[in-house]
């Protein structure tokens, strides 16, 4: 394997995620690059792969830059759309208490949180395709809650304390 394939493979290898189709596309361009770099140099494709910098940063970018796949996309936006559903804190009924409410909590810091991640490390796309998932998830659960408990209040009632007022 020449420095150019190694330095090709790396690549490849930091573009994981992305589309098929798009990431074989970056490396056609980036051997014809560095061909004509090393031609133009007398030859010397070290010069021209070390010219490029580090195989692992140039993946990167170019996977910053045009975000992961389909797949990817849709692996994010469905652990959006699971963790969204136990976030309806009405979706386990009982007696009165805090129990489903502070259940809930934790599946929505969790969504909330996994969708900021896929935001920032999959690309804005993929973070609205994720937020929408979720979004879609949490309005899901709620409508199945409100479709299979009849005669439930779906509205939120305030209850004003019992005081009673003395003319003196």
């Amino acid at each position: 394997m020449t420095t150019a394939d190694a330095y090709l493979a790396d690549v490849r290898r930091a573009m994981a995620g992305m589309s098929t189709a798009v990431r074989e596309d970056i490396l056609r361009e980036l051997r014809g690059h560095l061909a004509e770099s090393a031609a133009a140099n007398g030859g010397n494709v070290d010069a021209s792969v070390a010219a490029l910098g580090p195989a692992k940063e140039v993946g990167r970018r170019y996977r910053d830059l045009y975000g992961y796949g389909t797949g990817y996309t849709v692996l994010f936006a469905a652990i959006s759309f699971l963790l969204a559903v136990p976030s309806i804190p009405v979706l386990v009924v009982g007696a009165e208490s805090l129990f489903p409410f502070v259940l809930s909590i934790p599946f929505v810091i969790g969504a909330a949180a996994w969708i900021l991640w896929v935001s920032v490390r999959a690309g804005t796309r993929a973070g609205v395709v994720s937020g929408v998932a979720g979004m879609t998830g949490r309005l899901a659960a709620f409508g199945v809650v409100a479709l299979t408990q009849p005669g439930a209040d779906v509205t939120v009632v305030a209850k004003a304390p019992l005081t009673t007022a003395r003319a003196y």
